[in-house]
């Protein structure tokens, strides 16, 4: 197995190819990474969706005969392992045939770190002063000291509420150093394309001038869409909005959207009632307009926190579930997260 960065990508050799060679059989990961890759092999191949439907990356099990797939593939492209936990055991059994490019190791992504949940009002204070790698560990420190002292009272309203406790399991989002939903900034959509495209026109150079047509046009598209987004959501930058779980922050700083807090730190958790009630005075302190739920999980929580309030809520999609899979997906997503925002916060 190869793990490829973009050194590595560049350096490939121009392998002869008789004129029968096929596309590389590519297998992709998750819907807004599909898209992209499928965008830049547009009209010459097709790749491998592996996640489906409503599924989540981080709970997803294989079957014998998606892991048989797997195995035939050329090309793999996934996040990593703090994304799609579901590949990481496939991936390591995999033999030396395969190419997998991990998307987090490519360099020129942006890497932002993760934040602990409940109110983001402080952290910003701390940012300005220090850089984002130490406002990282201090958030994790201050994250493991929180678990520590409420760690009884969290696992008891999980129960209530119906979440899956393990009280063994590293819990993602609230342990990983760096937010890994790295495809909601547009640049590093650009840069996944043209990470993937040298990449591909190097292992198939038969067909490279066709993967380079299309990889210009998306990132012209990329392009156009990020200017189209800015100016939609340029009237709500200043509106307090708190989240169901922090996945947004790459859209956020990209279009300046202010955050007010998340409801989780990790989906597969329920937070605690110390923090249900502190983001509850929150929507007053702060004036926020909005609370964001997500299509894989129940709203209840919400609904409890905006009840009486006044405060409207609306969904918040980073992965796509009722898009259609295919070289449009990336950019209907970005369009409803951006649609989202703006209609919840907007005056109307």
């Amino acid at each position: 197995m190869t793990r490829f960065r973009l050194i590595a990508a560049c350096c490939i050799g121009a392998t002869a190819f008789s004129a029968e060679a096929q596309v590389p059989e590519t297998a992709v990961s998750i819907k807004p990474i599909h898209s992209l890759i499928a965008g830049i092999m547009a009209d010459v191949g097709e790749p491998w969706l592996m996640l489906q439907g409503a599924a989540s990356p981080h709970t997803y099990q294989f079957r014998p005969s998606e892991a048989q797939r797997l195995e035939q593939a050329e090309l793999i492209v996934w996040i990593g392992e703090n994304m799609e936990t579901f590949l990481t055991r496939p991936i390591q059994n995999l033999g030396a045939d395969a190419t997998v490019i991990t998307l987090h190791e490519v360099p020129g992504i942006r890497l932002l770190p993760t934040r602990l949940g409940g109110l983001f009002v402080d952290e910003d204070h701390a940012d300005e002063e220090q850089d984002d790698h130490d406002v990282g560990k201090e958030e994790d420190e201050h994250g493991e000291e929180e678990d520590e002292h409420g760690e009884e009272e969290e696992h008891a309203e999980d129960e209530r509420e119906g979440f899956h406790v393990d009280e063994h399991a590293d819990h993602g989002h609230e342990h990983d150093e760096f937010d890994m939903h790295i495809w909601l900034d547009p640049n590093n959509a650009r840069r996944i394309v043209q990470t993937f495209v040298e990449i591909l026109a190097g292992q198939d150079p038969d067909r490279a001038t066709a993967y380079h047509a299309n990889a210009d046009k998306l990132l012209l598209r990329i392009d156009v869409q990020k200017d189209s987004l800015a100016k939609q959501l340029e009237p709500v930058r200043e509106r307090g909005y708190i989240v169901f779980h922090d996945a947004y922050q790459y859209f956020e700083r990209t279009f300046g959207l202010e955050p007010t807090g998340s409801v989780a730190v990790d989906p597969s958790r329920a937070p605690s009632a110390k923090r249900l009630a502190e983001l509850r005075s929150a929507l007053l302190e702060y004036e926020v307009r909005c609370v964001f739920v997500e299509p894989q999980f129940k709203p209840d929580l919400v609904e409890t926190i905006v009840e009486g309030t006044g405060v409207k809520t609306a969904t918040l999609d980073p992965l796509g579930v009722d898009v259609e899979p295919g070289p449009d997906a990336w950019f209907t997503i970005m369009e409803d997260m951006a649609e989202a925002f703006s209609g919840c916060l907007g005056d109307t």
